[in-house]
């Protein structure tokens, strides 16, 4: 059984003090708080003496109202990553298709119920484009419980259609990740949800608040009131449910992320496409996947960044990778030029 799950975001040495100076392993939000979240903190701090509301309802205001989606239908969360297991533990799928290279929790989650896990690979000389149609054979032809996959995908970028994930969900109940897909000013899986596809949404990458966890899941009215029954009742804590009411209030926070992400994901390609050896897939969101020639340069590449105090994201344990592939956030423009500074020694 697989057992390296490990994540972007590592910044922290054997004593749990932070280590490095540029974090580009951990696709958070380069702009930070924003001044309407940290004043909610601020606001707020006095209230954890209390416990937090069990039924989180403002919270729940707030997102149906952000995403036009019924409050029936919402199922919060202590980041995206829980709804996997809580999904597995109360659906409990015997057979799982995943399509790979993606996050890795898809797996060790379903795996935590002892279920049967196959891959639906993407191939690198496709640009880690997904074939629709063999897909959709496979998943007829071989009878799957459900199927687990990114939009956009982590690490690869690749953004499935609406028209593909209902073609496919005739065929197979689907677990959508779209924790990126705030990034993007496009649509939502959200508005497909029924009894075969689920969605569910980090918060903590676009309001840059990972360390509060966040996140909200999308699902058929009788599957969220089993999964909100087989949940801990206090998991989302007080401050992250403050936090996500001011968050979601701030539309211009999210227009200037867009603009930033537009203009920043252009000028860093542009300039990793310079570096010798380095093939670059193009991006949806705020990750880019490079790969470089060879296992023994990419692995001494981290390093030498290691030794600056840059960390950058080993794409080593994604199935269907291998040490080859580094992905990069996309952080602020000084920050990104300090990479690609410290990259041109390296490679030239």
């Amino acid at each position: 059984m697989r057992q390296n799950f490990q994540h972007g975001g590592q910044i922290y040495n054997a004593d749990g003090q932070v280590d490095f100076q540029l974090d580009f392993s951990a696709n958070i939000n380069p702009l930070g708080l924003s001044d309407t979240v940290r004043q909610a903190l601020i606001k707020n701090v006095s209230g954890v003496v209390h416990y937090p509301d069990p039924n989180a309802a403002e919270l729940k205001n707030a997102l149906a109202k952000r995403y036009s989606v019924a409050r029936e239908n919402l199922v919060l969360l202590n980041g995206a990553a829980e709804f996997f297991y809580l999904y597995c533990n109360v659906i409990k799928p015997a057979r799982v298709l995943i399509v790979v290279p993606s996050f890795s929790e898809y797996e060790r989650a379903a795996r935590s119920i002892g279920a049967s896990i196959e891959y639906f690979f993407l191939r690198e000389e496709e640009n880690f484009q997904l074939d629709v149609q063999k897909l959709f054979t496979k998943i007829s032809a071989e009878k799957f419980n459900c199927l687990m996959i990114g939009r956009p995908n982590n690490p690869t970028g690749n953004l499935i259609s609406i028209d593909a994930l209902q073609k496919l969900s005739t065929a197979v109940n689907i677990l959508v990740d779209e924790s990126f897909i705030d990034f993007l000013a496009i649509e939502s899986a959200r508005q497909l949800v029924n009894a075969k596809i689920s969605v569910v949404q980090s918060l903590t990458k676009i309001f840059a608040i990972p360390g509060l966890r966040l996140g909200f899941a999308v699902v058929e009215e009788n599957l969220a009131q089993k999964l909100n029954f087989a949940k801990d009742v206090w998991n989302v804590n007080f401050l992250a449910q403050k936090a996500g009411v001011a968050a979601l209030a701030d539309e211009k926070f999210l227009q200037d992320t867009r603009i930033w992400l537009d203009a920043e994901k252009k000028y860093f390609v542009e300039q990793l496409k310079t570096l010798p050896n380095v093939k670059v897939f193009e991006p949806t969101v705020n990750f880019i996947l490079i790969r470089l020639p060879s296992k023994e340069l990419a692995n001494a590449v981290v390093e030498r960044l290691r030794d600056e105090k840059i960390l950058v994201r080993s794409c080593y344990n994604f199935v269907g990778l291998d040490e080859k592939f580094l992905r990069l956030a996309i952080r602020r423009r000084q920050e990104n030029e300090l990479l690609l500074d410290a990259l041109k020694k390296i490679l030239h």
